[in-house]
């Protein structure tokens, strides 16, 4: 009868500190979630590039790609991303605060190899179906769920000669917030 008390005992109080465990550490990965990373970059509706392979903190890991960031909130107005450039392969990819993916895209699918996307509210996107501007014709309207969000621009450099070319694709990227209707 002792043994397998003291087995079910062990169990419990193992449980038990494991719990304790994880939630003592919650505070310590909370600070490390991409949202707060993103948001300690500096100001919204601005892109900014990661650098590559830095040791802590937000990087561009793969070697071939060169990173963007823009925070964003279309509480008051939408957001407007533009890029041209003549990089070999660029992507975009939306995030809400928890890093779950809105949508995605690449410059396969968008119009004429040009990034041109405008980030509404549902509200936002029912007035831009009523009336939308000439200057939006040919954008794509994207209706995000919230507010708040991040995307992610990725411009490929397959060797050190796009190096340059991607570094100006990257800096000339515009993610300001756009007059709504």
């Amino acid at each position: 009868m002792g043994r397998p008390l003291f087995v079910l005992l062990a169990g419990i109080f193992g449980a038990a500190l494991l719990h304790i465990i994880i939630i003592l550490s919650i505070p310590a990965y909370a600070e490390r979630d991409a949202w707060t990373r993103i948001n300690a970059l500096g100001a919204a509706d601005f892109f900014h590039i990661l650098p590559v392979r830095k040791a802590d903190g937000l990087a561009s890991a793969n070697p071939f790609a060169r990173v963007a960031v823009c925070r964003f909130d279309i509480t008051e107005e939408p957001v407007r991303v533009t890029a041209i450039g003549n990089v070999p392969y660029w992507s975009l990819a939306i995030f809400d605060p928890s890093a779950n993916e809105i949508y995605s895209m690449n410059d396969r699918t968008g119009t004429d190899a040009a990034l041109d996307i405008v980030i509404v509210t549902p509200l936002q996107m029912i007035g831009y179906r009523k009336n939308l501007p000439d200057t939006l014709a040919e954008s794509v309207l994207i209706e995000f769920p919230g507010t708040d969000g991040y995307l992610v621009l990725r411009a490929v450099a397959p060797d050190s000669s796009w190096g340059t070319i991607t570094r100006e694709f990257l800096s000339e990227a515009i993610c300001q917030p756009t007059s709504a209707f």
